[in-house]
């Protein structure tokens, strides 16, 4: 049975940034993920906005940490290469009533720090976005809103967690947690682990996690949200994040230009019980096509590739905020529940409160000599310039096959995604990590040579491959001839 100084369930953005800042430290910790990969919870399931701080209520542990994890994150990005563009937000509004919200919100982001807040004219506003609906006459303007790919900082925080001695251990899903007179001793369907400190970071699921070890301190609940994609190449594309004034329990449906080019509309906020409902209905399609269209009134509809959905983890009960906390009840477990919006801009700063909480609760914390920041540089070959490219084909010919045209994804590429430090072993874990599949055909006519270049890379019948989970096979089997179907 392995031990560790610390073991970090759930694998998304949030504990995934926990792994990564405790990777600094001279401890051993492994992060045990239930599912088939990193980030394929709440953090694949959102538009990858980084707010500012504006939003939250003075004096909640959101607006405590909003702006500091929301500052680091251009150095953050220059440290693991991960994308990162800076459009800034406008929180649209159209009438008086919107007037009073935005100067309220004005005064929550001033009060929490947040840099260079303004609210501008129906001019101003219009000059940046000519595309912008008539009826907007003034903007809560916030420049310094950035917007990352989700899944890929995730991603990053893992790869550079492992490189610095982080067990990141996937398909592990925990079924039993026991304590014990020095700690505990956890139970998944493939091993036991045992640990000093217990860190909850399980999304949706941290209540499910909290009763194994015998704590029932909140409840969840998931709040669903439909997103749309849109082409690369629609018109009328922002070039700021637009949002409408927020209501209670949500931003509102937004515009938002994403680090590839494409245009994001999103998300509605209709409360579950289901914590693994992530289908797209109807009605949420549309809310967010009107939503969408009362910012820019002629947003090309035929230009949407794909539709998703995520859900919010939510705790109960407690005021919308987090809940990041040692256990009251049970010693040396340390809960990170509860991160919704905005989970994605707080997710470097909840990392540094939970090593306090590690920190005061007895766990030894000595800095690293040997901690490296940096993210090995990963090859993109669509970035390079010709020459590149051609000195690159020369030495490995893998790179010269596109696989995808949407993208420009070279089997090269898909193949140092497999045998990645965290590997890429399933079709979406592909996307996820090289775009392929993610543009205009959204995997029509790659998708059969990915499940090929898998089947070859990980030893496996083409029958075997898995969209994402287990039971998500994309092959049945067989038809006359042999052709799998």
């Amino acid at each position: 049975m392995n031990h560790y100084d610390v073991i970090i369930i759930g694998g998304g953005i949030t504990g995934t940034a926990i792994a990564h800042e405790l990777s600094k430290f001279k401890l051993s910790v492994a992060l045990l993920e239930r599912g088939t990969d990193i980030g394929i919870g709440a953090t694949k399931g959102n538009g990858g906005v980084v707010h500012p701080g504006y939003d939250p209520t003075p004096g909640s542990l959101k607006a405590k940490i909003n702006v500091q994890g929301a500052n680091a994150y251009p150095q953050l990005a220059k440290e693991l290469n991960f994308d990162i563009i800076n459009p800034g937000i406008f929180v649209l509004g159209f009438n008086e009533a919107d007037r009073a919200a935005l100067s309220h919100k004005l005064d929550f982001g001033i009060k929490n720090g947040v840099r260079d807040l303004a609210i501008i004219d129906a001019q101003t506003i219009h000059a940046r976005e000519p595309h912008l609906s008539e009826q907007a006459r003034f903007a809560l303007y916030a420049p310094t809103a950035t917007v990352v790919d989700p899944f890929e900082v995730a991603i990053a925080f893992a790869e550079n967690a492992a490189e610095n001695g982080v067990a990141i251990l996937t398909g592990q899903p925990v079924t039993a947690i026991t304590k014990t007179a020095t700690g505990f001793v956890l139970t998944t369907v493939r091993a036991q682990f045992s640990c000093g400190y217990i860190v909850n970071a399980a999304g949706n699921h941290a209540d499910d996690v909290a009763k194994l070890a015998g704590i029932a301190e909140y409840t969840m609940k998931p709040r669903h949200g439909d997103l749309l994609v849109f082409d690369k190449d629609m018109g009328n594309k922002p070039q700021t994040v637009m949002f409408p004034c927020p209501g209670p329990d949500t931003k509102g449906i937004a515009c938002i230009p994403t680090v590839h080019g494409n245009t994001l509309v999103g998300s509605t906020a209709t409360m579950k019980d289901d914590k693994e409902a992530v289908n797209n209905y109807a009605p949420g399609i549309q809310a967010l096509i009107d939503g969408a269209k009362k910012i820019v009134p002629e947003l090309d509809t035929r230009k949407i590739i794909r539709s998703f959905a995520g859900l919010r983890p939510v705790v109960l009960d407690h005021n919308n905020d987090f809940f990041i906390a040692e256990s009251v009840t049970v010693k040396g477990f340390i809960h990170a529940a509860g991160i919704q919006s905005p989970g994605i801009a707080s997710a470097p700063a909840i990392a540094e409160l939970i090593r306090d909480l590690l920190d005061n609760a007895g766990l030894k914390i000595l800095p690293k000599a040997n901690f490296n920041p940096y993210r090995k540089t990963k090859t993109v070959f669509s970035k390079l310039g010709i020459a590149q490219q051609d000195e690159l084909i020369k030495k490995n010919p893998a790179y010269g096959r596109i696989v995808c045209r949407c993208e420009t994804v070279t089997e090269g590429e898909i193949v140092d995604a497999i045998h990645g430090i965290i590997p890429a072993q399933t079709l979406d874990g592909i996307k996820r990590r090289t775009r392929a599949g993610m543009g205009r055909c959204q995997g029509g006519f790659c998708q059969y040579k990915i499940i090929a270049i898998l089947s070859r890379e990980l030893g496996l019948p083409s029958e075997e491959i898995l969209l994402e989970d287990i039971g998500s096979n994309l092959l049945c089997g067989s038809m006359k001839g042999g052709a799998l179907t």
